[in-house]
């Protein structure tokens, strides 16, 4: 029977491997991926529709043709949601308020992906749907808001399933997962590294989780269960890398992440499903996986990918500023200094020195890029134009000029959206230049205009 099913934040690390499957196995449904492309480091591997869930109007222009709403909208694990707390509740919870209350109003059937991490820490105890108990970690206590929300707002059509820690090879890949983590760093590394070790969790595999959200699909299952494939402590899953990778463990004694707790899947078992995929053929898929040769970068990391959000957000909503220094003299020399700046999304730098004070280099402009401007030798003017239309700017924009001189130590910082230009006052100026953009980024968010767009007066030294 056909099935028409819409996976919400189906561009993540569960959701292309749910739609895989689904494409895979099951002919006869209609499938889409609703997401908001968060991560724009990312590129999706399947088609979607761009929407957040944040954004209650579209989404229920969206979910129509739709039976069957898969909720895996989230910043998920506590260290990416700490990076911003108030992102992380704008998506969890209110946008999982939106989806819910979409689905009650269109008479939808969602199935919503919690975790057992709302548990937190019941050492010693295997514990069940019923023992809600009570989570240590922001990541957590958000996940808990998505429950009740889903509970209370879809009453008896909902299934929320309550995942174990997660593993396995995914088209979203991800290696800060401690079964990923520690595959990766096996074969990358040679070592491993277990802090604490005596910590209990529960594990299942990413295609177990889908055939899992495929069962609650086929059989009209509603309630809460827990999915896990077995509850292992840290140590066991140390020693069941190093038997297949032959890489060494070292166990440290301070404990990182506190959690420690087992959990009980009988309850799913006893509606027909069956656990297929384990650690050791995870770990195999793995060590055959093309993308472990990079598991360090960037994009296989939901922290690091948070990280740089939310550093592009804060360069976006900066505006064009000095940043103050100084110079502190004594009988050893002088120092110069600016100590509020900090590297902050900086790429690279590069330094600038013309050979001619009658140079100009003028004008880059940049949607994207940011830049951190410092003289490090020499004066310099540098200016900067907010541009309001990058093809054909507007020659009635204010300039910001400014002088910036070694003896004077000072930091410009250019926000995207500006142009920016620079002539030497001395003969021996340098230049540092910090982006928060790569040569490559760069290249592609270059405009040039010529020096005298908003007029020669910029460049002029006023005799006084």
């Amino acid at each position: 029977m056909k099935k028409n099913v819409l996976i919400v934040g189906g561009l993540g690390y569960i959701g292309s491997t749910l739609y895989s499957l689904i494409k895979e196995e099951e002919n006869e449904w209609n499938v889409e991926i609703l997401d908001n492309h968060l991560y724009k480091d990312i590129t999706p591997v399947h088609p979607f529709i761009e929407v957040d869930v944040r954004d209650k109007d579209k989404i229920s222009k969206n979910i129509k043709n739709f039976d069957y709403v898969v909720n895996l909208a989230a910043i998920v694990g506590d260290p990416a949601c700490l990076v911003d707390t108030n992102l992380a509740i704008e998506i969890n919870c209110i946008g999982t308020r939106n989806l819910s209350e979409v689905c009650k109003e269109l008479n939808k059937f969602i199935i919503h992906i919690s975790t057992c991490s709302i548990y937190g820490s019941e050492p010693n105890i295997i514990v069940k749907e019923e023992d809600e108990g009570f989570p240590i970690d922001f990541y957590g206590q958000t996940k808990y808001t998505q429950e009740r929300l889903v509970r209370n707002i879809c009453e008896n059509s909902f299934c929320v399933l309550r995942l174990g820690t997660a593993y396995g090879l995914s088209p979203r890949m991800r290696y800060d997962l401690v079964v990923n983590t520690f595959a990766g760093r096996a074969i990358n590394d040679k070592k491993i590294t277990v802090f604490g070790g005596e910590q209990e969790r529960p594990f299942v595999h990413i295609k177990d989780i889908s055939r899992a959200i495929i069962h609650v699909i086929n059989n009209d299952i509603k309630g809460i269960f827990n999915i896990q494939g077995q509850n292992l402590s840290l140590i066991k899953l140390s020693e069941i890398v190093r038997s297949i990778t032959k890489c060494d463990v070292e166990i440290k004694t301070e404990v990182i992440d506190k959690r420690s707790y087992m959990v009980d899947n009988s309850k799913f078992a006893k509606t027909g499903f069956k656990y297929k995929y384990s650690i050791e053929y995870a770990i195999q898929e793995i060590m055959n996986s093309p993308t472990i040769n990079n598991m360090y970068e960037r994009i296989y990391s939901n922290l690091k990918l948070a990280e740089r959000l939310k550093i592009k957000k804060l360069i976006q909503e900066s505006k064009i500023k000095i940043i103050e220094g100084g110079i502190a003299v004594d009988d050893r020399g002088s120092l110069s200094f600016v100590n509020d700046y900090n590297f902050f999304g900086v790429k690279r730098f590069y330094q600038v020195y013309n050979f001619s004070t009658s140079t100009i280099r003028a004008f880059h402009g940049h949607l994207k890029e940011a830049k951190y401007v410092y003289v490090a030798e020499g004066s310099a003017i540098v200016a900067a134009v907010k541009l309001d239309n990058i093809e054909s700017p507007s020659k009635n924009e204010k300039i910001n000029r400014y002088i910036l001189s070694e003896k004077k130590p000072q930091i410009l910082f250019i926000p995207p959206g500006y142009a920016n230009g620079f002539k030497p006052l001395e003969k021996r100026t340098r230049i540092l230049f910090f982006s928060t953009s790569t040569l490559e980024e760069s290249k592609g968010d270059d405009y040039r205009y010529p020096a005298d767009y908003w007029g020669n007066n910029i460049w002029e030294v006023e005799n006084r």
